[in-house]
């Protein structure tokens, strides 16, 4: 008895150790996808980092649960091309990944942060200048294992939350979290 208690110890531990690990890979993809959005200036540097970290079927599923291919919202990534761009984008992971035999499913906040002229005052005096920042939960769910991932669906969790001024909590999170 004693024995099959130690064996289902070490079988729940090498799960934690497996968690843990995904995790930390998984918040790399995450930092290195922020990275790639902010550096991209081409539709090419689009299609590069698409294909490098995205599968071929990936979709999106928006707060209403309209189901968007990556043919859809090509256009759209290639037209934020000419949008002001973002100070900064992070996306943290919330909680343990959920674990499947293919992948995993994990909750993270993306936060974009932006500097905005408030010509209309809507977050103070107006013509001030301020700082936004936008953060939507997404349940995603990244195929593979190891070192090798690739995200096959962000499903949008209800609306964005915005923060006038201030860091939302979650930009600070460490890229990986501690074993203890």
């Amino acid at each position: 008895m004693h024995t099959l208690l130690i064996a289902v110890g070490g079988i729940f531990q090498l799960a934690s150790q497996d968690a843990f690990l995904v995790h930390c890979n998984l918040q790399g993809m995450y930092d290195e996808i922020s990275n790639a959005t902010m550096a991209s200036r081409t539709a090419r540097d689009i299609d590069m980092f698409h294909t490098v970290f995205y599968t071929t079927d990936w979709a999106f599923v928006d707060a209403d649960g309209r189901r968007h291919a990556w043919d859809e919202l090509r256009a759209e990534a290639i037209r934020a091309l000419d949008m002001p761009r973002a100070d900064a984008i992070r996306q943290a992971i919330q909680g343990a990944p959920r674990m499947r035999p293919d992948g995993a499913v994990v909750l993270v906040h993306a936060i974009v942060i932006r500097t905005v002229a408030d010509d209309e005052g809507r977050y103070g005096l107006r013509g001030g200048s301020h700082t936004l920042a936008e953060v939507t939960t997404f349940s995603d769910t990244w195929l593979g294992s190891g070192d090798t991932w690739k995200l096959q669906r962000r499903e949008q969790v209800g609306a964005p939350a915005v923060y006038v001024d201030k860091m939302p909590p979650d930009i600070e999170n460490p890229r990986c979290p501690s074993t203890n």
